[in-house]
């Protein structure tokens, strides 16, 4: 019985392994054919449509009308230079401002309160530096003088001389602005400016509270006219031989490059004008801001011309051996056309209308309906 065992445990164990290669070399081959059909099926899925296809739909644009051109931007900025309006002689505190930023002032205005003391403007060279009374002689009285004349107080000639006349007039203009009739003009109650009227703006910092001492100045006198300038970088392609654009107000204005520096960082600053040689912000000029971070203006170089006319990316013009261009239908047409303008990646044209379909170049195409006997070639690469 033991032998018997033994013999059937040899037969069953030698059954088994025939069966287990078999199985295995089914799985194997199973397992290959979903491979190949997976590697197969996958390539189809992921490759890239056959030239036919390709063929058959091109890439298209349609010609419409657009307006092209080539500009270079840059950005304009606008500054009011100035330049102290005059030395106060006034001590004490700043107790009240009467002029704004950009206010033109005339010749005995009321300019601000010291102590509650007003301080006008007159026009002269010499600044305030000693009180005036009857007796003294100079050019700060001559000064003086001419603003009693301005005011219609004084009818004599402004001869320097603080006689008797003067002292009239003195009493008259001190009673006109409210203060003491004592007949002494004190050394801050004048601030001298060159030339008025001018535009006046507060010096930085100053306000009403702020303590003053003789010497100091209060109030800077802007120049006539704005001042225009680009700054242009080392490599940029702005031309300082050619007008440029400037966005002014809603306006376009014309300027050119009147002169130009350098800065410590190598950039070059162009001051600009108008082809006259004045501001250009001509008439229009009260209404820059005097904040120069306000002051600022878009402007553009022009390259080329803007045109207006049929047109089409530039990817979609086909060019002969020759040089020529020509725009490329799906139907295998081709168009000989002229390139009237061209910028910004766009084309304007002569001959083709708007509405044409057009395939974009470079594409080797099967004509849908042969129409034409020639044959359409590829763009040159």
């Amino acid at each position: 019985m033991m032998v018997g065992d033994a013999t059937l445990g040899v037969q069953q164990s030698g059954g088994s392994p025939r069966r287990g290669r078999l199985g295995t070399l089914v799985w194997v081959l199973a397992l290959i054919g979903a491979t190949g059909l997976g590697f197969v099926f996958g390539r189809w899925a992921f490759l890239a449509p056959q030239m036919d296809d390709i063929n058959a739909n091109p890439a298209t644009v349609t010609v419409t009308e657009m307006t092209v051109g080539r500009s270079i931007p840059a950005i304009v900025g606008a500054v009011w230079p100035a330049r102290p309006f005059g030395v106060g002689g006034a001590s004490g505190v700043l107790t009240s401002i009467s002029v704004t930023d950009g206010a033109m002032v005339n010749e005995g205005d009321v300019l601000y309160t010291v102590d509650l003391r007003p301080v006008l403007a007159a026009v002269g060279a010499v600044p305030s530096f000693r009180d005036l009374t009857q007796g003294i002689v100079g050019r700060d009285v001559a000064q003086l003088q001419g603003l009693l004349i301005d005011k219609g107080l004084f009818r004599g000639a402004p001869n320097g001389v603080f006689d008797a006349a003067t002292a009239r007039a003195v009493l008259a203009w001190q009673k006109s602005v409210g203060v003491k009739e004592d007949g002494v003009v004190r050394v801050g109650d004048i601030v001298f400016a060159d030339k008025l009227p001018a535009r006046v703006r507060l010096v930085d910092g100053m306000a009403v509270g702020k303590r003053l001492a003789p010497g100091d100045v209060v109030l800077s006198v802007l120049d006539a006219d704005p001042q225009f300038t680009v700054t242009v970088l080392p490599n940029s392609a702005l031309d300082s031989s050619k007008p440029l654009e400037v966005m002014i107000n809603d306006q376009v204005v014309q300027a050119v490059v009147f002169s130009s520096s350098q800065d410590r960082s190598g950039d070059s600053i162009w001051v600009l004008s108008s082809n006259s040689g004045g501001p250009i912000c001509a008439d229009k000029c009260g209404e820059v801001s005097l904040d120069p971070t306000e002051a600022v203006f878009s402007a553009r170089q022009v390259v080329t011309p803007e045109v207006t006319g049929p047109g089409v990316p530039a990817a979609a013009v086909w060019l002969r051996a020759s040089g020529d261009p020509y725009l490329l239908e799906c139907d295998g047409t081709e168009l000989p056309v002229t390139i009237v303008a061209e910028g910004e990646g766009g084309v304007v044209l002569n001959g083709v209308a708007d509405g044409v379909v057009v395939v974009l170049a470079g594409q080797s195409i099967r004509p849908m309906t042969p129409t034409s006997s020639s044959q359409p070639t590829e763009a040159p690469s």
